[in-house]
């Protein structure tokens, strides 16, 4: 058990490395990458079996999170997910996604998909972990390549205040 923890913190170093490297912190097909993390984060890579918790305590330490976040310690790194490109379907406005909020954030994202200069669709507050598969779009798109941007707004979990945000320019491809 011991061998393989090390082989997968292994993987996920080298996972890591390459994703800082190449600026991806995500993939290109809009499917989750296994882990985002930053370069800080790397060198500081250490086996804890302190760390090792079972579901329940883990569900547990999140439900509590979700419910009071004064107590937290908030890291000023943010990763934010990136994408190339995003597939959807011409004339439709409900649209699958996979927008999330890495869990190892300690802030809240507002997304907003801004096409053509226009805002046509905007999340509601993500909590760290939180994923988005749905969105309804303001209006349908015509197929073709359209470029646009998606927009991160973070904001504070202790009290909602503005903190960096940052605008991914990325392709939708409307088939």
């Amino acid at each position: 058990m011991k061998r393989e923890i090390k082989i997968k913190t292994a993987l996920i170093a080298i996972m890591a490395v390459s994703c800082v490297l190449s600026g991806c912190y995500g993939t290109t097909d809009g499917k989750r990458a296994e882990e985002n993390i930053s370069a800080g984060e790397i060198g500081s890579m250490k086996e804890d079996p302190s760390n090792d918790t079972s579901d329940t305590e883990k569900a547990q330490t999140e439900d509590d999170l979700k419910k009071d976040y004064s107590n937290i310690v908030e890291n000023p790194n943010i990763a934010i997910p990136g994408y190339e490109s995003i597939i959807l379907k011409a004339g439709e406005k409900t649209q699958s996604v996979n927008f999330y909020n890495p869990g190892e954030n300690t802030c809240y994202f507002k997304i907003s998909l801004v096409v053509d200069g226009a805002t046509c669709w905007t999340s509601e507050l993500l909590e760290p972990g939180e994923e988005i598969h749905s969105i309804e779009l303001t209006g349908a798109l015509e197929a073709g390549d359209h470029p646009a941007t998606l927009k991160y707004e973070c904001f504070s979990l202790k009290d909602q205040s503005p903190l960096n945000g940052s605008n991914i320019e990325l392709v939708l491809h409307v088939k």
